[in-house]
């Protein structure tokens, strides 16, 4: 079938994949006029030796998005630094060095080789795209000879000669003369394609050497496709109170199109700013993935080292590890905590109020959700050496038993040493509220509106709970609470908080009114 190719299209990748000569010497369009030598690399960049590993640093965020895509390409979720050690052996004068095994979702622009031997120097770069489908192999075989299957008169037909455009339908020059342009095709093949054509995507130099012998050289360049996160693992030990253990590991996922087979692998805890050029717009493919198993470790290796990374925090492996192409790996991240201090907290939201009016908000429908309402089971834990944890803990997710009981999952944000945990696990099944607008009116006069609720709590355990009841207070920032039958206490600009003891498999009722108040200056 006719596949078109935009104009557009073949002039970049003709622009940006110029192919190297026979024998491999440089482009003369791109580089430098004289002839270079190729260069013989005497060592594979992820060889065994610790000398040899790559250093790749791995950041935190798009982890989730990075899933559920299956083709690396420039500009897609994740965030990592490779620094890759190179070692050639060169001629004196000018040689054509060529490095494989490169990312497809590399950052091309700022990919750069940096000689680590006296008296040598890097003159030019380039970059050899991998083939990503039909249109690609069309506009990189242009000026080359090809034969073209079609149908013509109810026949199968072959035509050969040169290609001259692959844009509506597929231009050719025959060895008669003519020019055919065949609109449907059912397939075509390269003649004497040879090296001419990439088998996978490759960055070529052009470097001088005042002498000859081994030099050594490191790549760094930033990519996409890889991310990782944190994933929490906290079982509450069973009876009275609550105290539960914490095992930390972190999850890094690879779509990169590379395998890692011997890297000195760092992590962030951070997400740094990232200027996004035209060639490098955010990949936006969304397809399924396939099925992909986590390699196994042979043996679970220390926990990281952790240490401060500008404004994020880093988290250094010891040894190497093997990150593949499309796995995802399960590495420790801290040493587990056997007993960390928590409090099971069961919780009634009225959630944010969303803004801060600029006037009072004088409506009745202003007063928030109604009718009956979730409790939520949540379990909280100080993040301090006092509860048996006091460390910066990366984004992630916590899974929570109680027990071999399995409570539910929550994502937890970057948690500073210091901050306080709150995991909502779940809907408890024994606790549920009622809400209920009592009273309201408007003072104009008195430039006043009072309100009154009334939330129902039960609970049909056999032992008491209390419950946590946050209620948002959204008509204007100048309150008061004025009765209650609860003692209250202020959380921020614009909420309240109640502590509601309920009797087991019994009722209470909170009760309150609030009154706001706006200056004379405002007409509401």
């Amino acid at each position: 079938m006719h596949r078109p190719l935009s104009l557009l299209a073949a002039a970049c990748l003709l622009a940006a994949c110029s192919q190297p000569e026979p024998g491999g010497k440089a482009a003369k369009s791109r580089l430098p006029a004289e002839p270079a030598r190729s260069a013989k690399a005497d060592r594979p960049a992820d060889s065994e030796d610790t000398d040899a590993s790559t250093r790749l640093t791995v950041y935190s965020g798009d982890y989730d998005a990075l899933g559920q895509l299956t083709q690396p390409m420039p500009g897609m979720p994740g965030y990592a630094l490779v620094e890759r050690p190179l070692r050639y052996t060169l001629a004196a004068g000018s040689n054509a060095v060529t490095a494989t095994n490169v990312s497809p979702a590399m950052d091309v622009e700022a990919a750069l080789l940096q000689p680590r031997s006296p008296g040598v120097g890097v003159v030019a770069q380039r970059y050899i795209g991998a083939l990503s489908g039909t249109q690609d192999v069309l506009a990189r075989a242009i000026g080359m000879k090809i034969a073209v299957e079609h149908t013509s008169g109810g026949a199968k037909q072959t035509d050969s000669g040169t290609l001259l455009a692959a844009n509506d339908g597929l231009s050719l020059a025959l060895n008669d003369g003519r020019i055919k342009v065949i609109h449907d095709y059912d397939n075509f093949s390269i003649i004497d394609a040879g090296d001419a054509l990439p088998r996978e995507a490759a960055l070529q130099w052009t470097v001088e050497a005042e002498k000859a012998g081994d030099a050594a050289f490191v790549l760094g360049y930033p990519m996409g496709g890889m991310a990782w996160r944190a994933e929490y693992l906290a079982r509450i030990t069973p009876g009275k109170g609550c105290q539960l253990a914490l095992d930390g590991a972190a999850q890094v996922s690879n779509r990169s199109g590379v395998t890692f087979s011997n890297a000195r692998l760092t992590l962030v805890a951070g997400e740094p700013r990232r200027s996004v050029t035209g060639g490098g717009a955010r990949y936006r493919e969304m397809a399924y993935a396939d099925d992909y198993a986590a390699a196994a470790p042979a043996a679970a290796p220390p926990p990281p080292v952790e240490r401060q990374s500008g404004e994020y925090h880093a988290y250094e492996l010891p040894g190497t590890s093997r990150v593949s192409n499309g796995a995802t790996e399960r590495l420790p991240l801290f040493a587990a905590r056997d007993s960390v201090a928590c409090e099971r907290v069961y919780l009634l939201d009225g959630g944010e109020p969303g803004w801060i009016p600029d006037r009072p908000q004088l409506a009745p429908r202003a007063s928030g959700a109604t009718g009956k309402r979730p409790v939520v089971a949540s379990v909280v834990i100080q993040n301090t050496e006092d509860a048996g944890l006091g460390r910066a803990l990366p984004a992630g997710r916590v899974r929570v038993f109680d027990g071999d009981d399995f409570l539910g999952e929550s994502p937890l944000g970057h948690t500073a040493n210091g901050e306080e945990i709150r995991l909502q696990v779940g809907t408890a099944f024994d606790l549920s509220a009622e809400r209920e607008a009592t009273a309201f009116s408007v003072d104009r006069s008195g430039r006043t509106i009072t309100e009154s609720f009334a939330i129902e709590l039960r609970n049909a355990k056999q032992e008491a709970a209390t419950v946590r009841v946050i209620e948002p207070l959204p008509r204007w920032r100048d309150w008061e609470l004025v009765d209650s039958s609860v003692a209250a206490d202020a959380k921020g600009a614009q909420k309240v908080e109640f502590l509601v003891p309920v009797p087991a498999e019994g009722t209470t009722t909170l009760t309150y009114t609030v009154r706001y108040r706006w200056p004379r200056e405002l007409n509401p």
